[in-house]
């Protein structure tokens, strides 16, 4: 079973586990930086012990010689932790004093400018030692005098340097962890108090959830939340109101069809009983029209909510279809249908979206310019593009939709006087679809013509969000 961390472990988790790093981070810098402090104590005493033998080298009879005071030489050697080894010899490899073998082969161009640090290893264990160059200013009397020291007190030496301070480090990181755990407890509780009221309210509350004293961003969130609660109150009665609308309509139709049902079976007459039975086929187009555009809305809604297949659509191809299926209908009505579209190529009015559903806006349109415009009339429908966008215009030369009319052309059931027979629907089907595609659509009064002009704004390929 998959589980989340909570608010306060992941945060937690996000400031501790940095800090955690840092700290490993610390823990190794600070050893390497006590473990050279500590070399430069040590290497000084080292420093001061080779010195110290250097002087002891002095010429006697033609010959160098150490000289030194065996008592002096075992004071020198003596350590506790530390073994200490010592060698002074000539130039030329002459042994005077100490350790017969050699552990290191010090450059002597090098010895002339100071002292020479190396870490060897000597009888398997690793050592620190120095060289450097007894009389310097006299050639014939120069000597190398090495002195090298285990490191039995320098590693544990840094190693209380690196506990101390790791451990001091670790006390405020936990003071601090603690502090910040209290502070989210803190800061969080008015996200847990609106946690608990959401859970606790019924699914038909959508009223606004109070304001409680919160930081800046639990208060952005409760103003998020109530503006989402509005917008699924308002969504809500929205769909009370269509299905209201929706038995409205179903309800004349069926009545009509009861009584024409009920008058066909009191006639004697047949011819009387046969209208009452074309009426009967009349109403039932008109609700399967009805149900029709119910179905193409609920789909509409749908790609608004949900998304959509999102494929090139050409629009220029879309329109020439939807003439074409609406030329039997124009040509009853005598009506002529122009088409005004100018590509220079095959993607100049290329869409992202649903081709049957862009071929549902395009129609509706066509058709509702059709069967509205007086007999004989003209209807246009242009495609131009700009940089960004695509602009599908359909107008006509008929009387027009008042203007106070306009502001609810696109609500659902809504159906001027002089708009015809139809349901009411098809705007509102136009809109959906124009929203799912991120497009705008208006009613424009078009300088050219005193008919409807409904225009939609589509964005491009190359524009698309």
């Amino acid at each position: 079973m998959n589980t989340s961390l909570g608010l306060r472990s992941l945060l937690l988790l996000l400031v501790g586990g940095p800090l955690f790093v840092l700290l490993v981070i610390e823990m190794l810098i600070t050893f390497g930086i006590g473990l050279h402090v500590t070399n430069q104590v040590f290497d000084r005493w080292l420093l001061d012990s080779a010195y110290s033998l250097a002087q002891e080298v002095r010429r006697e009879n033609d010959k160098l010689v150490l000289y030194a005071d065996e008592a002096a030489i075992e004071v020198f050697e003596w350590d506790e932790l530390d073994e200490v080894y010592y060698r002074v010899s000539t130039l030329d490899g002459q042994v005077l004093g100490g350790r017969s073998e050699a552990w290191v082969n010090p450059d002597i161009a090098a010895l002339k400018k100071g002292p020479v640090f190396t870490n060897v290893r000597m009888g398997g264990e690793w050592v620190r030692s120095v060289t450097v160059l007894a009389n310097p200013d006299s050639p014939r009397d120069s000597a190398l005098v090495s002195v090298a020291e285990t490191l039995h007190k320098r590693i544990p030496l840094s190693r209380t340097l690196m506990f101390e301070v790791v451990l001091s480090k670790a006390t405020m990181i936990v003071v601090a962890l603690l502090v910040v755990a209290f502070a989210l407890s803190r800061g969080i509780r008015p996200l847990l108090r609106l946690s608990q009221e959401l859970a606790s309210r019924s699914p038909r509350d959508l009223t606004p959830i109070s304001a409680l004293p919160a930081p800046k961003e639990v208060r952005t969130v409760i103003d998020n939340t109530n503006r989402l609660l509005e917008r699924l109150d308002g969504a809500f009665s929205a769909r009370e109101q269509f299905i209201g609308n929706i038995s409205h309509q179903l309800k004349t139709p069926l009545a009509g069809i009861k009584l024409q049902a009920q008058l066909a079976l009191r006639e004697k007459n047949l011819d009387t009983a046969h209208q009452a039975l074309e009426r009967i086929c009349q109403t039932t187009d008109a609700m399967t029209h009805l149900n029709n555009q119910l179905l193409k809305l609920a789909r509409a809604e749908a790609a608004s909510g949900r998304g959509l297949r999102n494929e090139p659509v050409a629009l220029d191809n879309v329109v020439r279809e939807a003439a074409e299926s609406l030329r039997e209908l124009a040509r009853s009505r005598k009506v002529k249908v122009h088409q005004n579209i100018n590509g220079e190529t095959l993607d100049t009015f290329k869409v992202p979206g649903d081709y049957y559903l862009l071929r549902e806006l395009v129609w509706n349109l066509m058709e509702n310019g059709i069967l509205y415009v007086p007999e004989g009339g003209n209807v246009w429908v242009e495609l131009t593009r700009t940089a960004n966008k695509i602009r599908l215009a359909v107008k006509d030369d008929g009387q027009g939709i008042p203007r106070e009319h306009w502001p609810q052309i696109f609500e659902r059931f809504f159906r001027s006087k002089i708009t015809g027979e139809g349901c009411g629907l098809g705007l509102a089907i136009v809109r959906e679809i124009a929203y799912a595609h991120g497009a705008t659509v208006e009613l424009q009064q078009a300088p050219d013509t005193s008919g409807a002009c409904f225009v939609c704004t589509f964005p491009t390929m190359e524009n698309q969000s």
